[in-house]
């Protein structure tokens, strides 16, 4: 069944930019609004699961970090309680549904694992294999980004998801689970519970960042209308698809220049493990558009960091980001 042409119109103001606070008294409780965007689906528990990272992040930072409380937020969610379970970032990162091969499929290629995402974070939380005596700041680190990466490869299911439900023999076009549904779920999980621990918060923080939110949420905008009359946005998904590489691509690049401007062996440790947690997302957007950089990036970021090849990774990611660009 069609959805009606109130809600089609409804949702179109928020092309005009009338999601911003003042507006948003129109909207129903269960609706959603940032950067001309406005959910029609509720995706409210969705939007919750950041806040898991949010949590594990503190009790991280604390005077005394708590791992463990970290490693069963992690393991087993608090935010994010859907059907008969509760959701989690290690239940994703752990190829979920067994969907890692067709979301990422170069990723988990070039680990020869689609479960590549959720074992580093493990032993970053337990202290153990590469991890193991690592100075709690580095192991932090890594963690921060980690966590921030497995919502950016789940932003890229939810798209993948929705494409497919769109050009599906039989396609589900239902607001309560179909291909609009996961649409919105792209900007539940990117945006996070009132724009915080995320990616939005995180790419907020960087040079271009904001740029890039700003793009996505617009070009999510711009497709929602179409899955409401019932077909796909391709041009629009091909938008958001690039800007989820692009975020990926920023962030990295961020932590690779913090890496590369180190004034000490420590400082330098903690910037390398925080990139090296970010290329767990920003991987498949390199081996998409210049597969022979891995190599060079990943010696970059071993061990410590080596500082003679830190410019070579930082210069590559910005190749990758102006082949993007064009």
């Amino acid at each position: 069944m069609r959805n009606s042409t109130l809600l089609v119109a409804t949702l179109g103001l928020s092309l005009m930019g009338l999601s911003t606070p003042a507006a948003a008294d129109g909207l129903e409780a269960w609706q959603l609004s940032y950067g001309g965007f406005v959910t029609a689906s509720d995706v409210r528990p969705h939007n919750g699961l950041p806040q898991d990272r949010g949590d594990m992040l503190a009790a991280l930072n604390a005077d005394s970090p708590d791992w463990a409380e970290a490693l069963s937020v992690y393991t087993w969610g608090r935010h994010f309680p859907w059907r008969d379970m509760t959701h989690s970032l290690g239940r994703f990162a752990d190829n979920y549904n067994g969907a890692m091969p067709a979301v990422v499929p170069l990723s988990v290629a070039h680990w020869d694992d689609p479960s590549f995402a959720v074992g580093p974070v493990y032993s970053a939380l337990a202290g153990t294999g590469p991890f193991y005596q690592l100075a709690d700041e580095a192991r932090i680190a890594f963690v921060e980004t980690a966590t921030l990466a497995t919502i950016i490869n789940w932003t890229r299911f939810e798209l993948a998801m929705s494409e497919r439900k769109a050009l599906a023999a039989e396609p589900n076009w239902a607001l309560t689970n179909g291909s609009p549904k996961n649409w919105n779920e792209i900007f539940a999980f990117h945006w996070g519970p009132e724009g915080q621990h995320s990616v939005h918060a995180a790419l907020e923080a960087i040079p271009e960042g904001a740029q890039v939110n700003a793009a996505l949420y617009m070009a999510l905008a711009e497709g929602q209308p179409h899955l409401l009359e019932e077909r796909w946005a391709e041009d629009e998904a091909a938008v958001v698809d690039r800007l989820l590489h692009e975020g990926s691509l920023r962030l990295f690049h961020a932590a690779l220049q913090d890496a590369e401007g180190a004034s000490d062996d420590a400082e330098r440790l903690v910037a390398v493990m925080q990139a090296r947690g970010l290329w767990l997302a920003a991987a498949e957007a390199v081996l998409t558009l210049a597969p022979g950089e891995a190599q060079g990036i990943e010696a970059a970021l071993a061990g410590a960091g080596d500082p003679d090849l830190l410019p070579f990774a930082v210069e590559a990611v910005e190749d990758n980001l102006i082949l993007l660009s064009n």
